[in-house]
């Protein structure tokens, strides 16, 4: 696939098959993904991929903090988490609730019991059978590592269709860093920064046909000199 068109097809995924991902592919695609840039050549990444058994119980773990009410406590900060996303207004906050109607309206979802049902099912990370959690070390305080590890979190979202895989970047994965540390095995001396979802799409689902829209780029685009 050509990198503009990997680019321009890129969706988030959130109906997965329970196919597992074979190792030797998500070596294949996190080496490609490293050729990310990063600052001084830091490449300050570091992957826990999780699946089987211990992503079963990171699930189990997420649904039960969520039902309880336990709020969102992720390493970077984000805001506001008296829900699962932070409070946003103005156009962000249009943004973020036309998004919302366009998957109620695909997943035909008209009730506060079914919003809570998917809710729910964005914390078992829309049933992928793998995830990717990617981590910092601790001695790098500086904001740069955040920027790098989105390069590099791009770089995975856009190869992995040349694997035949789809993923969908999410906080919500990380959202329970003592979960995951306890679970999973990361240290204290690394900074949980994001999570993907990660696996082949599940394309007879009507909610992998969402698209959504962009803002036009003369309304975000200054020109200067």
């Amino acid at each position: 696939m050509e990198v503009l068109e990997a680019i321009r097809s890129r969706k988030s995924i959130r109906a997965f098959r329970p196919d597992p991902v074979p190792e030797h592919i998500l070596i294949k695609l996190l080496g490609v993904a490293t050729r990310a840039p990063s600052a001084v050549n830091l490449q300050p990444w570091e992957f826990f991929v999780v699946r089987g058994k211990a992503l079963k119980e990171v699930k189990s773990a997420y649904l039960k903090d969520y039902r309880f009410g336990k709020l969102p406590d992720p390493d970077i900060p984000v805001g506001d988490t008296r829900d699962i996303a932070p409070v946003l207004k103005g156009v962000y906050k249009e943004r973020q609730v036309t998004l919302a109607k366009q998957i109620f309206k695909i997943m035909g979802i008209t009730k506060a019991n079914k919003k809570k049902e998917w809710s729910e099912k964005m914390v078992q990370f829309y049933d992928a059978p793998a995830v990717i959690i990617v981590a910092v070390d601790n001695v790098l305080q500086s904001n740069w590592p955040i920027l790098d590890v989105g390069l590099v979190t791009q770089n995975i979202a856009l190869a992995a269709p040349e694997f035949g895989l789809s993923t969908c970047i999410m906080r919500a994965i990380v959202d329970y860093p003592k979960r995951l540390r306890k679970i999973v095995g990361i240290p204290e001396s690394k900074r949980i920064m994001i999570g993907l979802a990660i696996g082949y799409p599940d394309w007879e689902h009507p909610i992998t046909g969402i698209k959504t829209a962009r803002e036009q780029i003369e309304n975000i685009v200054t020109f200067v000199g």
